[in-house]
């Protein structure tokens, strides 16, 4: 906000039929600014009525079949999108035209979500409480919340396909995202009778698309890794991954057999004499190793893979034993509950005696807490205080969710309402959670729950009442004809409770999300980060230098998972794409693209440990913008939300 802009309007007289009158006649224009006085002023002008009326307009002499360009500098007064109106007229003709201007607050939006399931056949009178805190240092006029209904619980996730996250999905385990959950939504649409012509083109089509971008990440053996032939190896993560995820999709689209089949082959010769299955990739996501979980994790991850196969490739039978004794016989002791949790819910699949030994082992580490029942790492006591902490971590939504899957292999489905209800308020406003794994995960286990509750209590007839602390209150209705569709209500910029009370039958899911921006990183930051603007930079060509590191401790390790650094420009700055393929030449970049219309570089590294790491990016003046706002540089652990820094 506060940001000025210079507004450059070429004018034609072609466009105003103006004819050239023996050769030399040229017409004088009057331009006008008509969506000045609402939304702007100008620079450096009094702002009386006489006085804003004459800078709004200009006149100009243009020449027949020629053109002429003005400026107007005006300052946006609201964040959002605005109305700029220009028109153009003489005493024969005029025209005139409308476009959009975005404006955004400045700093780095945080994105916040809460969420509660309402079941009025137990509850016919239930009601909740929804208070929520937005700092005093958040950026003026930056916030924005909305309560929003649906009788669904994979609702919000149907609506928004595309969009599950707000990270970049720029590798090959990233691009899963545009393919796994058009195949868990597709079959769970299928199961209850939901699906829709509609949605089923939608999800069919990304599932396509997803299918043969991923392809390009496979390596000539079959195994597929996060960047493809540019990484040295495939990844056995990775490589179980997606062939379990194209064994799925095979019902849905054409999937080429060979693909598959060699990819599985490729994760049995990786498998060592004791069963396990190492990583012989790069390591993308630390916990699926599992240091303290003696690379159980990794192994069930894979073991699953061989398992959702065994049907139609019998010959890695013995494959799937060596891997299944491997882990039954490392659970005593075992104190990773991620790598607990993995291995639990393998050995349901495969009906292993071991099953209920590791189901008490993983029920004696969850958590339980106002009827809701959840897992998660231990928080290093350095970190308690951490508020990022008591965010949706993407960790604990993951392990949690293969909790819930080995619930619905067991068939446990009462005692997992609770942790169900845990899983939805961990969810982002679009359906998804914070990474790639943990909304996968998550999406699958939500999906499996809903498959099991569907048919009991019929066909949702409900009415939610929202009310909000200012007296706002708003009917919400929910039915059999609109359990699909998201319903929302904006809330005022001073609403911090919103009370949701609900009658009928059926269940809903209200979920509360809200997003405000922040100039400074908290702390506890994970990176070191020092965005430098070199000296060679002028008013119209940036060079800017930004060097990070990893800061190491004894919970997080020498090492980030797969780093992710965006670098945003100031106002009237666009990316020179020249120079972007230089920077992934650099060591541990894998990857550089550009978003938000080249006004945001992105760049993807395998990990940063606590060498500085210092890439150096150009950008040139586009237009030109007055009294600029500083631009955000975030660095951030892809698979650990916990760990990031913006400046």
């Amino acid at each position: 906000m506060g940001t000025r802009k210079v507004i450059y309007q070429r004018i034609y007289s072609k466009l105003l039929d103006i004819q050239e009158i023996t050769g030399k006649v040229k017409r004088i224009l009057e331009y006008s600014l008509a969506n000045q006085k609402t939304h702007g002023k100008h620079y450096g002008v009094p702002e009386t009525p006489i006085e804003l009326e004459l800078y709004r307009k200009k006149r100009v002499s243009v020449p027949a079949n020629g053109g002429k360009s003005l400026s107007f500098m005006i300052t946006p007064k609201k964040v959002g999108h605005i109305t700029i109106k220009v028109k153009a007229t003489s005493a024969v003709a005029g025209d005139g035209v409308e476009r959009m201007l975005l404006v955004e607050p400045e700093g780095v939006t945080q994105y916040m979500s809460k969420a509660v399931f309402m079941d009025l056949n137990k509850e016919p009178n239930a009601m909740a409480s929804l208070p929520f805190e937005v700092p005093k240092n958040a950026v003026p006029d930056s916030t924005h919340a909305e309560v929003s209904v649906l009788g669904d619980l994979l609702g919000s996730t149907i609506e928004n396909l595309d969009k599950l996250i707000k990270l970049p999905y720029g590798c090959g385990e990233q691009n899963m995202l545009n393919f796994v959950p058009n195949i868990v939504v597709l079959n769970y649409l299928k199961v209850t009778g939901k699906q829709t012509p509609e949605i089923e083109k939608k999800a069919l089509k990304y599932m396509e698309s997803g299918y043969q971008r991923e392809l390009t990440y496979k390596h000539k053996d079959g195994s597929f890794s996060a960047f493809g032939e540019s990484d040295k190896s495939g990844s056995t993560w990775l490589t179980a991954f997606v062939a379990r995820s194209f064994r799925q999709a095979k019902k849905f689209i054409s999937v080429e057999e060979d693909v598959i089949t060699n990819a599985l082959n490729w994760l049995s010769d990786q498998q060592a004499a004791n069963g396990s299955f190492p990583e012989v990739g790069h390591v993308s996501h630390k916990d699926m190793q599992g240091g303290a979980g003696q690379g159980i994790a990794l192994t069930a991850y894979t073991l699953i893979t061989f398992l959702e196969n065994r049907n139609d490739v019998p010959k890695h039978q013995n494959t799937i034993n060596k891997a299944l004794d491997y882990v039954a016989r490392n659970l005593d002791g075992l104190d990773d509950v991620y790598a607990l949790s993995l291995a639990t819910y393998a050995l349901h699949i495969a009906q292993h005696s071991a099953r209920s030994n590791a189901l008490g082992l993983l029920e004696s580490k969850a958590t339980t807490e106002a009827q809701l029942k959840w897992w998660h790492k231990p928080i290093p006591e350095t970190d308690k205080k951490n508020p990022y902490y008591g965010q949706p971590n993407s960790v604990n939504v993951e392990l949690t969710a293969y909790a819930l899957l080995t619930y619905m292999e067991a068939g446990i489905v009462e005692d997992a309402l609770p942790v169900m209800k845990w899983l939805i308020g961990q969810r982002n406003s679009e359906g998804g959670f914070q990474s790639t794994q943990d909304t996968v995960v998550g999406i699958t286990a939500l999906a499996k729950f809903a498959e099991k509750v569907s048919s009991g209590g019929g066909p949702p007839d409900l009415t939610m009442t929202i009310t909000s602390d200012n007296g706002q209150k708003s009917n919400l209705r929910v039915n059999q004809d609109n359990s699909l569709v998201l319903q929302s209500v904006k809330l005022a910029p001073n609403v911090r409770n919103v009370t949701v009370s609900g009658s009928g039958k059926g269940f809903a899911v209200v979920q509360l999300s809200y997003r405000y921006n922040l100039n400074v990183t908290g702390a506890w930051p994970r990176f070191t980060l020092d965005p430098q603007v070199n000296k060679n930079s002028n008013q119209d060509f940036l060079h800017l230098s930004v060097c990070t590191s990893f800061i190491p401790d004894a919970a997080a390790g020498n090492e980030s998972n797969m780093a992710v650094m965006e670098v945003g420009f100031p106002s009237g700055f666009t990316a020179d794409l020249d120079t972007l393929p230089s920077l992934q030449m650099l060591e541990k970049v894998k990857k550089v693209e550009t978003k938000e219309a080249d006004t945001k570089v992105v760049l993807y590294f395998d990990n940063l440990d606590r060498t500085e790491r210092c890439p150096t990016l150009t950008a040139f003046r586009t237009f030109k913008v007055a009294h600029q706002k500083p631009a955000a540089v975030t660095v951030y652990d892809y698979y650990d939300n916990g760990e990031f820094t913006n400046l």
